[in-house]
């Protein structure tokens, strides 16, 4: 035999090693041009500067039926217009389309004035409305 040595052991061969070592080789170079950098990856890291983060608009409606857009009073209990409200949804939502509206009522607000509320959003334009955790 070619590869053999005359005790009947068979002797080094490198022709199948280099074949390997290019088959790693060739493996090893196309899987490197696939992956990504982590130079090219952008992450936002909570309190680097960038962009302000959009506060939602908070509006609360106590038991009362009375309705409050960011802290200030805005429509009283009476009817299911809600003029005031709208108005002020109007000019923050000309502002940011995209504005966030979160819907508080208490755990005591009837359902109606709950409804009145969500009209005066879609009366708004309001996009992007939640509901938040209802307060006592």
């Amino acid at each position: 035999m070619a590869g053999s040595t005359g005790d009947g052991e068979f002797g080094f061969q490198i022709a199948p090693m280099l074949d390997v070592l290019f088959v790693l080789l060739l493996f090893f170079m196309v899987s490197a041009g696939s992956q990504k950098h982590e130079a090219s990856i952008r992450t936002q890291l909570p309190g680097a500067p960038g962009p302000a983060a959009d506060i939602p608009v908070k509006i609360e409606i106590d038991s009362d039926g009375q309705v409050t857009v960011n802290g200030q009073t805005t429509d009283g209990t009476g009817g299911h217009e809600l003029p005031e409200a709208t108005a002020k949804l109007k000019g923050i939502i000309a502002d940011n389309p995209k504005e966030p509206v979160i819907v508080v009522p208490t755990r005591t607000s009837r359902h109606q004035r709950v409804m009145d509320v969500l009209n005066a959003c879609t009366s708004a334009g309001v996009k992007n409305l939640a509901f938040g955790p209802p307060t006592e």
